[in-house]
């Protein structure tokens, strides 16, 4: 295993696969949970599409003494040590998912159902309750890229899923105070 697995999770359109890249041009080592789902026999399709069984990506490891980041909106599922949740205000995700190919309305709005209700909290809180987590809002699509370097390098100074998730963004309740100003 890496020294620190840390997924870098959350609904699609949040902004993971732009996260990557940009610590990949910092030297950090990303992997996508494709390529760990590939090498831990997790990859397999079904009806012509490529499909992720979840209960086997926990079983991958990896030797290394350097951080490893997970990309991708299943990589909670990996053994990991600490996580990134990207969130995305449902309205404005909405609109990315609309622009991306491949994404017809079902599929949006499943997505954007998934984000609205903080999905992914609940497969954090169950999988890995003790990992620590670090929650970015990017809805305006800025990534303050200092405080997830601090996270990377010591991801013990922030609390853990169970200490968090009550704080986690909620949208259902922002967007109704907002709608009642």
């Amino acid at each position: 295993m890496c020294a620190k697995a840390v997924a870098i999770t959350g609904s699609p359109g949040t902004g993971k696969s732009t996260l990557a890249e940009r610590l990949t041009d910092l030297g950090f080592q990303v992997r996508t949970v494709e390529a760990i789902a590939l090498e831990a026999g997790a990859l397999s399709r079904q009806n012509g599409q490529q499909e992720i069984d979840t209960s086997k990506l926990g079983s991958w490891t990896q030797s290394g003494t350097e951080t490893c980041v997970i990309d991708g909106h299943l990589s909670h599922y990996c053994s990991i040590d600490a996580v990134i949740v990207l969130r995305c205000n449902p309205k404005n995700l909405r609109q990315r998912l609309t622009n991306r190919e491949g994404y017809g309305p079902e599929k949006i709005e499943s997505n954007v159902e998934w984000e609205l209700l903080g999905g992914v909290w609940s497969e954090l809180i169950t999988l890995h309750p003790g990992a620590n987590v670090l929650e970015l809002d990017t809805t305006d699509q800025g990534i303050e890229i200092q405080n997830v370097l601090d996270f990377l390098e010591n991801p013990d100074l922030a609390k853990s899923v169970e200490h968090s998730v009550e704080d986690s963004i909620d949208w259902i309740r922002l967007n109704f105070a907002a709608e009642s100003i």
